[in-house]
């Protein structure tokens, strides 16, 4: 996994347009069962919640991420489709678009993004298109980019997947990936100890097995499979959908826990 981190942060590297940077990492998260051979068993989450299992970690500030990537299936879309993308997935949800969808393009690259935020919540959907040559021949890749983050009430989490998965299926989208990310922080900070206990704890809860784990510096990180979920990745012969890290933040002096499936696609 250390190999696919520093792919990550290579491709991330590749782009400096601020607007798209978080947009095309997740792009290149999509891509990696593809470029790394990582294989991806497209299927969405269980009606197991996984949410229960953090709950039981007792931490504080908890909030939730989902995030949605789709390959759309056609070369072409025009500012009326990508239009009618965002709409119908906000929709879907239940947001209320009530401003203007912004449109940026730079270097090949274009993106239609609407993003709302709320006391509790933030959505950001996105429809990115990216030029690629293939044997001189420029060609269009179509990306859906849907995020979510939900604070306190992380258990409403799976309703919002499942409206996703109805509407995407409504789109006639089939080529997509689903991660799942739960945070939260305790104060000061935790002794190794302490931070494999609470590892051991989530794996337990999710009846999972530990695959392999690893110690650096303030940081622990765990990855593990389990049956509850669907979704996985394979490497080296080992399935893994699941990924607990801890590290310690000095200026909050709080360290912090993330439980994500399959794996954390986001800085930590």
């Amino acid at each position: 996994m250390e190999n696919l981190n520093r792919f990550v942060e290579g491709f991330k590297g590749i782009f400096s347009l601020k607007k798209t940077k978080v947009t095309i990492y997740i792009v290149a998260v999509l891509w990696l069962s593809v470029i790394t051979q990582v294989i991806m068993n497209r299927v969405f989450f269980s009606d197991f919640q996984i949410a229960e299992a953090f709950v039981m970690t007792n931490t504080e500030e908890m909030e939730c991420d989902l995030e949605v990537i789709a390959e759309y299936n056609n070369d072409f879309l025009s500012e009326t489709d990508k239009n009618n993308i965002l709409h119908h997935v906000a929709k879907a949800i239940g947001l209320n678009m009530d401003k203007d969808i912004t449109i940026s393009k730079e270097d090949g690259l274009t993106e239609y993004s609407y993003y709302k935020k709320a006391k509790l919540a933030e959505t950001s959907i996105k429809v990115v298109s990216v030029e690629q040559e293939v044997d001189s021949v420029i060609t269009m890749k179509h990306y859906l980019v849907v995020r979510l983050n939900i604070k306190e009430s992380i258990k409403a989490i799976e309703k919002y997947r499942k409206l996703i998965k109805e509407a995407l299926n409504e789109l006639d989208i089939k080529q997509k990936q689903v991660t799942v990310q739960y945070e939260g922080s305790v104060a000061g900070e935790m002794s190794v100890k302490d931070k494999e206990e609470m590892a051991q704890l989530l794996v337990k809860e999710l009846q999972g097995q530990v695959v392999f784990n690893h110690q650096q510096g303030q940081s622990y990180t765990v990855y593990a499979y389990t049956g509850l979920i669907d979704e996985y990745i394979e490497s080296v012969g080992c399935k893994i959908n699941i990924q607990i890290a801890l590290t310690y933040d000095e200026d909050s002096d709080r360290t912090k826990l993330y439980l994500a499936s399959p794996i954390i696609n986001q800085s930590w």
